[in-house]
């Protein structure tokens, strides 16, 4: 078990994490994560990469054909 310290950053607190404890999560620096609260514990897992991919194909092909999406809308 690993103990750390809550830090201010800016006006959002921020938490350290020791580097095995990411390696042991499979997590890196720069990683999206999920945050969860369950039964008063907080639960930070890696964000689901297809889900990810996905919506930024669907934000990708709506900015291209917005005018297209918009004759078809009316």
């Amino acid at each position: 078990m690993h103990t750390t310290k809550l830090t201010k950053v800016g006006n959002s607190t921020g938490l350290t994490l020791p580097r095995d404890v990411l390696a042991a999560a499979d997590l890196q620096r720069g990683d999206a994560v999920s945050v969860e609260v369950r039964e008063g514990r907080i639960e930070i897992s890696k964000t689901d990469d297809g889900y990810n991919r996905a919506m930024d194909i669907g934000r990708r092909f709506s900015a291209r054909y917005r005018r297209t999406m918009d004759i078809l809308s009316k």
